[in-house]
């Protein structure tokens, strides 16, 4: 037994009713919820009042607290009990106020020994600090496999008492730490091997040896680009050998669903404030787009023929190569998922996903409908909570099929906050009350056999564990549950194919089927086999009717690489349908090994027929080197469409040829009705080295910059050829472009060109103040020596008006140096008394510690600078009036309903994802609950500048990064003496003190207006 589970021997302690009498008392369900009292809203007796629960189902609660705080994820073993990761001591570097346990988190087996639906027993299964903060629990049989980053943990129990006998290291080297973004729960599939995943944070897998994990194809399962980015999503079988990515490119994939048939479905988490939440079906070996495949550049950053949708452009869904989403839901976090396959919840929640989303305080099933060769969905919710603290993290089938709901119940989710550890719920959703244990015992033959039909996965990994064990005697029973069809027919099959003898049988059986489904399966399980017959499984679907199924086949053919297998490709190429992205894609994953024999055998089958829409599809999506003249050939086409043109030179950016460079400069020349559209995108792609190395090339290029002005392919071609002597062009695209952000990237590369003189004759001039206030708004965050020295001679020369002097100082109060300039001028008392509320407001977040500390002593406080957030949550603003103080105080670094700057979160949603409790704590204590991808950090460069902001993206070569104000710098790495990160948040520190109580009322009540409808 493990050393320190000795004295939990005594811990394993069953709780008497009384100590939970939070749960056991009579829940009060007809009471007006809303009408309560936050204090009371709070109470766990009110809970289900604020509930909205589906038609024909009974929601109870199960546990509460003192039982169990802050429930992460959860599992059922077979018996009923309920398995808890809890993680009291969650982030306690962000949330100094809550107190450390130094005994560690636990996890925790809740049971209801009387069948009434409520837990009345508890035991802590294993304590330990080494557990903090686990993401994810699944227990099978004996075996309990925690995931905590940075390791993965296998506990056993040898003697059944509920206390591990051993723990060993499965993964270890998992980074995030701490992190929501580090390694999530296992899951036990039905083809008898594990699934799991990480967020962008987990970075990398180490063995028990320390040593870098290798894929089954002998890739190093590091996110660095070569080949696997950001979060991915794994299989491997149950002893670890045979990993392999099954796609990689995701943000923050919180739980991996497989289905019966070997189908996988996951969520996704965007950059705050996107609303770019999205659910994926996952095409095995995908890439899904967070970051740039090509680069790892931020979807932020320019690039050809990028969507004007954010949600979309979030997921680089332009790119040739990016799978697309089968749903994309807006706002939220999303958390625990899993494919509903049992049968207690009514038929139209029976085999499709469930997901916890605690950004909108509901439970809710996506209703999944074929689309060609993919799928659509739609939502319907199974719970929906008044609660704004309701949050929603998990859920899980028990061997009943009632549908459990772990509750971390707090006033936020994500951004490293975390309001509460005192508190968090476990609910049931049932068809009844009552909570009896399933009479079934998966060691005995008939036991297994019912045990393969349930939803619970501890149920069906025994009984898949009995059944494998029996080899060939277990055939009787899998004929029987194959008559039954549907999921019991699918479990049967996978089991038979490991029966060395039939599993060729089995495998037929399967490709043979008249649904679909299981055709799919069947190439599933082919590939299982090994690649050895697979072109011969493949052969009897050459042509089968259904695109599911053909996409299946395709994606199959990725790790052959034979003539035959290219022939195959070649046959499925030319069964595509123009407009089915899905179906495109999986050809090209089936491809991206071989793409050279696979196009080529295509070319040779369709002939000139490859101009068909279908074919131009092909064309642009598949990478091999022959694609390239022929995509030239379709943008040459005097009738191709303006919409495809730019979507044609993107993918260029992702085929290589020798002469690539050479057909971009002939496009210079051509006669074509689209001929500045061409000539732009032709001139922001080419390369730098290629231009200069003949005068004839930079002649040309530069006479095509006054037909494309203002475009982003003009700023792109400035910029990545380092062009000078367009400053006039470039202030006039900041002062008379239509495009935002165009202006700013102009701003930036005119006053890196000695243009500043251009900016402040302008300043001067007798145009509108409101075009100068507009030319100012471009300058935020410019950190260019000039710009400031012009900025800061203007402030003090006082010959401009008030509304553009104030402008000038929030633009110079966006970068550092700036601000070292405005506290300068505060000291000596250089500021008229009319602008040093905006100067404080600018310096009250400057990384210099000194700054930030001292600027508010030049105004005067407000109130006893003691804010009481219980009292302040119970009062009433005027959200009419709290807009007013939104922009005066926030709007310079934040976007909402459409006003402000895009810097820090976008805050269109704020009301649905933090409660009123949570906005006030967030604002007076910003550096609490920095939102992932928003943390600061200083860089120092080496000729003396220095740079604040977050990082967008990072390469080998330079760092993108965000600064106040929204201009983008890239940083080049040698230029970089020292990289710093910033312990405080880069939002306004204190600003709750210099603002009257009053107004900090009224802003939270706008901000709890901030809501943007889901899709229900």
């Amino acid at each position: 037994m493990l050393q320190n589970q000795i004295a939990n021997k005594t811990l394993a302690i069953i709780m008497t009713l009384g100590s939970l009498s939070s749960c056991k008392d009579q829940p009060k369900t007809n009471i007006d919820f809303l009408s309560l009292s936050e204090q009371d809203k709070r109470n766990p007796e009110y809970a289900l009042s604020s509930m909205e629960v589906a038609e024909g189902l009974n929601l109870g609660l199960f546990a509460s607290e003192p039982m169990v705080t802050n429930p992460t994820n959860m599992a059922i073993d077979a018996k009923g009990r309920i398995w808890v990761c809890e993680a009291r001591n969650y982030r306690l570097f962000a949330n100094p106020d809550n107190t450390y346990d130094d005994s560690g988190d636990r996890i925790l087996i809740l049971e209801d020994t009387n069948g009434d639906g409520q837990a009345d027993t508890s035991k802590v299964f294993y304590q330990g600090e080494d557990i903090n903060a686990a993401l994810g629990i699944a227990v099978l049989g004996n075996k309990v496999i925690i995931s905590v980053s940075p390791n993965v943990f296998i506990f056993t129990d040898e003697d059944g008492d509920d206390l591990p006998d051993s723990k060993e290291i499965l993964f270890q080297g998992i980074e995030g730490v701490d992190h929501d973004h580090g390694v999530h729960a296992f899951v036990f599939g039905p083809d008898g091997r594990l699934y799991f995943n990480f967020g962008n944070n987990g970075k990398q897998l180490l063995d028990k040896n320390s040593d870098v994990v290798m894929d089954m194809h002998g890739q190093e399962i590091v996110a660095n680009g070569k080949p696997y980015r950001e979060g991915m999503a794994f299989r491997m079988n149950m002893d670890g050998t045979n990993l392999e990515i099954l796609g990689h490119n995701f943000r923050n994939p919180y739980e991996i669903a497989i289905d019966s048939y070997g189908g996988l479905w996951q969520s996704d988490n965007d950059d705050d404030g996107n609303r770019g939440t999205r659910i994926n079906y996952v095409m095995e070996y995908g890439n899904y787009g967070y970051k740039d495949l090509l680069t790892g550049a931020s979807w932020r950053e320019r690039r050809t023929g990028w969507d004007n949708d954010i949600p979309k452009r979030h997921w680089h869904l332009n790119d040739p190569g990016t799978v697309p989403n089968m749903l994309q839901t807006g706002s939220g976090s999303p958390c625990g998922m899993l494919v509903y396959e049992d049968y207690m919840l009514p038929q139209k929640f029976q085999n499709h996903p469930i997901h916890a989303e605690p950004g909108h305080n509901v439970v809710r099933a996506y209703i999944v409908d074929e689309s060609k060769a993919g799928y659509t969905a739609k939502i319907e919710n199974l719970v929906k909570s008044k609660d704004d603290w309701f949050r929603p993290d998990d859920v899980t089938i028990a061997p009943d099929g009632s549908l459990f709901i772990s509750d971390w119940y707090d006033g936020g989710v994500g951004g490293h906050k975390a309001e509460d550890i005192a508190r968090g719920r476990i609910y049931r959703l049932s068809t009844g009350q009552e909570y009896k244990a399933v009479p079934i015992d998966p060691k005995t033959e008939e036991g297994a056999a019912k045990g393969l039909l349930s939803g619970n996965m501890d149920l069906f990994y025994q009984s898949w564990q009995k059944l494998h064990s029996m080899g060939e005697a277990a055939q009787p029973l899998l004929a029987k549950l194959i008559t039954k069809g549907g999921i019991a027919k699918a479990r049967a099959l996978w089991i038979g194919l490991y029966i060395p003898s039939k599993s060729n049988d089995y495998i037929e059986m399967a490709l043979s089927d008249e649904d679909p489904k299981f055709r799919m399966q069947g190439i599933r399980m082919a590939r299982f086999k090994g690649k050895e017959s697979l072109e011969k499984y493949l052969s009897l679907l050459a042509n089968d009717k259904s695109p599911q199924v053909l996409r299946e086949a395709a994606i199959a053919l990725r790790f052959i690489g034979t003539e035959a297998a290219a022939e195959q490709w070649a046959n499925l190429a030319a069964q595509h349908t123009a407009g089915d992205r899905w179906y495109l894609e999986a050809l090209g994953i089936g491809a991206d090994k071989f793409p050279e024999l696979y196009f080529n055998a295509w070319r040779n089958r369709v002939g000139d027929n490859w101009q068909s829409e279908a074919g131009k599809e092909i064309v642009w999506r598949i990478r091999a080197i022959e694609s390239v003249p022929l995509l030239v050939s379709l943008i040459k086409d005097q009738n191709v469409p303006p919409t495809k043109l730019a979507s044609y030179f993107r993918a260029l950016d992702f085929k290589d040829h020798p002469d690539k460079d050479n057909y971009l400069m002939d496009m210079l020349t051509w006669n074509h009705p689209l001929k500045n559209q061409i000539q732009g995108y032709a001139v922001g792609q080419m390369d730098a080295k290629f231009v200069y190395s003949s005068p004839k090339h930079i002649k040309m290029v530069k006479e095509v910059l006054p037909k494309i002005e203002g475009t982003p392919e003009w700023i792109m071609t400035i910029k990545n050829l380092e062009l000078k002597n367009q400053n006039e062009a470039l202030f006039r695209v900041l002062a008379n472009g239509s495009n935002t952000d165009i202006g700013k990237e102009a701003a930036n590369l005119l006053l890196n060109n000695n243009g500043a003189t251009l900016i402040d004759t302008f300043l001067h001039s007798l145009e509108p103040e409101s075009s100068k206030i507009a030319v100012l708004e471009r300058l935020n965050g410019i950190s260019n020596p000039t710009a400031i020295a012009m900025l800061k001679e203007n402030i003090t020369s006082k010959e401009l008006g008030h509304a553009l002097t104030r402008k000038m100082i929030e633009t110079l109060g966006n970068t550092g140096s700036g601000q070292e300039e405005l506290y300068q001028m505060l000291k000596e008392d250089r500021l008229a008394e009319e602008y040093k509320t905006t100067t404080v407001l600018k310096l009250m977040n400057s990384w210099n510690k000194e700054i930030r500390t001292n600027a508010p002593k030049f105004l005067t406080p407000q109130g006893d600078g003691t804010l009481d957030i219980s009292k302040l949550v119970e009062r009433k603003g005027n959200a009419t009036h709290g807009m007013e103080v939104y922009s005066t105080y926030c709007s310079s670094c934040h976007l909402a309903a459409g006003s402000g700057i895009e810097f820090g979160p976008e805050l269109s949603d704020i009301g649905n994802k933090l409660s009123k409790q949570f906005l006030y704590s967030n604002i007076i204590y910003p550096s609490a609950g920095i939102n992932f991808g928003f943390e600061g950090y200083s860089f120092n460069m080496k000729d003396g500048k220095t740079y604040t902001g977050y990082i967008l993206s990072r390469t080998e070569d330079e760092i993108t990064i965000k600064m106040m104000g929204g201009a983008q710098k890239t940083l080049e790495l040698q230029d970089i003496a020292e990289q710093e990160a910033l312990e405080q948040s880069l939002m306004t520190e204190g600003l709750a003190n210099i603002m009257p109580e009053t107004d900090l009322v009224d802003l939270v009540a706008y901000l709890e207006t901030l809501k943007i409808a889901t899709e229900e």
